[in-house]
């Protein structure tokens, strides 16, 4: 059985809990505890098991400056946020997309809502950088995290925001 690697490690968003499988990222939580995150992983690969290691994280501060993403393993999720968070990850560093250009993008038109749901249930916040997604009415908001790290880390990647 290929390993489930986890590690509560210190991030510049805090206490931060990863897991990483053979072909990437797997989760990235900072708001919950350890039988939760364990939980939620155990469900998403039921062939795996968890198991603490020695994790590099080097990824997650340059993903946060607007540096190269890693590769992430998007097994155990629904098509439509696999497809989702693709899309969101190929929206460069600088750059915004409004929810519903990621619908039409995925082949949903029509569907921002859901793609907003996809992205308030998104495990691997920033290797899928949640944060580029915007409301059309606005240009900025629309994020579940902290408004004043969304227009941080976008003021840092030299987005316009509205």
């Amino acid at each position: 059985m290929p390993p489930l690697r986890f590690a509560h490690v210190e991030t510049p968003l805090g206490p931060t809990w990863v897991a990483e499988t053979d072909r990437g990222v797997a989760a990235v939580e900072r708001a919950m505890g350890l039988e939760a995150f364990l939980g939620r992983l155990r469900r998403r690969f039921p062939d795996l098991e968890p198991v603490p290691a020695d994790l590099d994280v080097a990824w997650l501060t340059d993903a946060l400056g607007g540096g190269p993403l890693p590769p992430v393993d998007l097994r155990g999720l629904s098509d439509f946020d696999t497809r989702v968070y693709a899309a969101v990850r190929s929206v460069p560093a600088g750059q915004t997309i409004t929810y519903g250009e990621v619908a039409a993008v995925v082949g949903s038109p029509g569907a921002a809502r859901a793609v907003g749901g996809a992205m308030s249930r998104c495990p691997l916040f920033p290797a899928v950088p949640c944060h580029r997604v915007v409301r059309a009415s606005d240009g900025w908001s629309g994020w579940g995290g902290d408004d004043r790290l969304k227009r941080r880390l976008l003021a840092e990647e030299g987005a316009q925001v509205g």
